[in-house]
């Protein structure tokens, strides 16, 4: 059989013309997962807390920053609602594409997930890590009126006095609640929770004599710590940090299992392009690692992290089992 040369031209003509369609097609598709131009439009950051809040003002600091870097708007939006889980849940659901991005915190990614299984995303399959930004503690603080100085003498009177003193928390199943359910069981101590919506009322009623003693975020109770209207008893960092270099670690005073770290950073839905989140990760760690971040959230009683995605997604898988562990153990529900 003879094959007309013209034949075979043409043919070789269609397939090189199929090749380069070819090329060009996965070409474009690269370019619109990981387009060059990016950011070419506002950028959102949902907080699934009020506003007011630590949450919020972290994450406030850094988008007005991110800002100037990305050379577009980066604003935050307020969705609190059900423990975060509704703001939370709208950022899984968002297109990967690196326009709306989560401030997660413990609570949301950690906690939550352990208490109610049903919430409608997993930390660990819906979201791809960016970087964590910040990390603050809790500090055991008594009213001035309560006579104690320090977690021994806490403990006395807790034990002279069972089911008489009072500890407030911001609600039920929050770190606080937890960490008061931690000392009744390390120090054999009975001690009566009470639950307020929010750190803002729960020290509102600290401050007022109206319960003993508090677990508060340590950049909440610095100033009245300051002013000598809070007594501050135990920190739960792994060091004391500098405002509180007088206050004992709770390692220190005898309760290592009651460190506690609550931590905040960014995360994007999962399937955005590995080139956004490197982009969107080297520009916040430019900022959270400059001077004056670091010094402004060190001032408050709060440590600059920032992190790598993969040590940030690490980090919450660690964080996860470990809650886990802590509720299983206290058998803390939310109600």
């Amino acid at each position: 059989m003879t094959v007309d040369p013209a034949a075979r031209k043409g043919g070789l003509v269609q397939k090189a013309g199929l090749l380069c369609l070819l090329v060009f097609l996965s070409v474009l598709m690269q370019g619109s997962a990981a387009p060059d131009g990016y950011p070419t439009k506002l950028i959102k950051v949902i907080v699934p807390w009020s506003a007011g809040g630590p949450a919020d003002q972290r994450s406030r600091q850094l988008a007005e920053r991110l800002t100037r870097a990305m050379g577009q708007p980066v604003v935050v939006e307020n969705r609190p609602g059900a423990s975060g889980a509704i703001g939370t849940s709208a950022v899984a659901k968002a297109p990967p594409d690196g326009y709306t991005l989560l401030w997660g915190t413990l609570y949301d990614l950690a906690i939550n997930p352990a208490v109610d299984p049903a919430l409608g995303y997993d930390p660990l399959r819906d979201f791809a890590p960016i970087t964590q930004a910040v990390s603050t503690y809790l500090v055991l603080d008594a009213r001035p009126g309560l006579g104690v100085k320090s977690m021994k003498e806490l403990i006395a009177l807790a034990k002279a006095k069972p089911g008489q003193l009072t500890c407030g928390s911001p609600g039920n199943g929050t770190a606080p609640h937890f960490a008061l359910e931690v000392l009744k069981r390390s120090a054999s101590i009975d001690i009566i929770h009470v639950a307020f919506k929010g750190d803002a009322p729960l020290l509102a009623d600290l401050l007022g004599s109206h319960v003993d003693i508090g677990f508060n975020v340590t950049t909440t109770a610095l100033p009245h710590i300051k002013a000598g209207k809070l007594v501050p008893l135990a920190i739960s960092s792994q060091r004391r940090l500098t405002p509180f270099s007088e206050v004992p670690t709770m390692a220190e005073v005898g309760f290592p299992e009651m460190e506690m770290t609550l931590w905040g950073g960014v995360l994007a839905p999962a399937g955005t392009p590995a080139e956004i989140i490197k982009r969107l990760n080297t520009e916040l760690l430019k900022i959270i690692h400059s001077p004056d971040i670091r010094e402004q959230w060190a001032s408050g009683g709060a440590q600059a992290v920032g992190s790598t995605p993969e040590e940030f997604a690490a980090f919450i898988q660690s964080e996860q089992s470990r809650w886990a562990r802590l509720i299983k153990q206290t058998g803390v529900k939310l109600e």
